[in-house]
């Protein structure tokens, strides 16, 4: 798919550090002819891995594709392999607290997890909560055991970590809304406040104090170019992708639709 002496153009400069260390994996699985299992990846990085992988001409496989999940770890492999699940070395744990007197979110259980078993955030999966309020992340199954003896209150809330069979999964239960946009330029700033329908102002605010992901990276240039199928990131109000663009209107704007996951603020 590409060639050697120009991969590395196809991958913003801030790609490139991870796409040289995704490198040293496809070598470790050629030089020793045995698959290589990564960390939890955010869907770019699990992309880039895919064509890293089509790249050396290695088998590749993700385990959130059977569980319709964001964050997901890889096998790289040898022609030889034949993928077994279990070699995707995860465990799901759930966590029981009394949900009729409390409330868990997302950022405490994540900031729980990484303060208190002091790990990095590439060793866990999903956290993924359903609407009766029932809690399950995935974590690398060797941390388990530790976070099961580690975790016992998530803010002034108690708690209990249990490891749950496959058959007692919750599924992931966001769901993106489609909507349209009329983009004048895809630049960051302009982007953000056409999505959000805030002013230009506020969009400038929102990206100088730090709380815009590009494609799950920190990004605080406001001219920074949006691509089609890019992931922004909005702290405070969700998120939303570029899905595809539609065409140009009368005016010249560029049709754009939008995957979201956004709360309006009050």
């Amino acid at each position: 798919m590409f060639e050697a002496k120009n991969i590395e153009q196809h991958y913003s400069l801030e790609e490139r550090l991870f796409l040289e260390k995704v490198r040293g994996f496809c070598q470790l699985v050629e030089d020793r002819y045995s698959p290589y299992l990564t960390d939890f990846l955010n869907p770019r990085e699990i992309q880039i891995v895919k064509d890293l992988a089509n790249y050396y001409n290695l088998k590749f496989f993700v385990s959130s594709t059977f569980d319709n999940e964001e964050y997901g770890r890889v096998i790289l492999a040898p022609d030889y392999y034949e993928l077994d699940e279990d070699d995707f070395e995860i465990k799901r744990l759930e966590i029981s607290y009394a949900r009729q007197f409390n409330e868990l979110t997302h950022p405490k259980i994540l900031g729980a997890l990484l303060n208190q078993l002091g790990l990095e955030r590439q060793v866990f999966g999903d956290v993924i909560l359903d609407e009766e309020g029932r809690v399950q992340f995935n974590i690398a199954s060797h941390l388990a055991s530790y976070a099961i003896m580690t975790i016992t209150k998530i803010g002034r809330v108690s708690v209990t970590l249990r490891e749950v069979s496959k058959d007692e999964w919750i599924s992931n239960q966001e769901k993106y809304s489609q909507s349209f946009v009329l983009l004048s330029s895809m630049r960051l700033d302009n982007v953000l406040s056409t999505v959000l329908k805030t002013s230009r102002s506020n969009a400038l605010k929102l990206i100088a104090s730090g709380k815009i992901k590009l494609n799950y990276r920190q990004i605080e240039k406001s001219d920074q170019i949006i691509s089609i199928g890019d992931m922004i990131s909005v702290r405070g109000f969700g998120r939303f992708r570029l899905g595809q663009q539609e065409g140009i209107s009368k005016s010249g704007k560029a049709k754009v639709v939008i995957d979201s996951l956004l709360r309006r603020q009050k």
